[in-house]
């Protein structure tokens, strides 16, 4: 049975000067890049939004 239909990593390195950056599988994980902020798994979501806070300078 295939759960998911495609894997973010492999269809992101499909495009030109895309830049994919992975942590271990199971920790919190975020990156800012410029405007964007994104967290990798649901274990993440303090990480970025500590990312947010630091950008807005609070």
């Amino acid at each position: 049975m295939k759960i998911q239909p495609f894997w973010i990593k492999k269809e992101t390195k499909k495009i030109e000067g895309s830049n994919f950056i992975v942590d271990s599988m199971f920790k919190a994980f975020a990156v800012r890049d410029g405007n964007l902020i994104t967290g990798q798994q649901q274990f993440s979501g303090a990480a970025a939004a500590e990312l947010v806070v630091q950008t807005l300078g609070r």
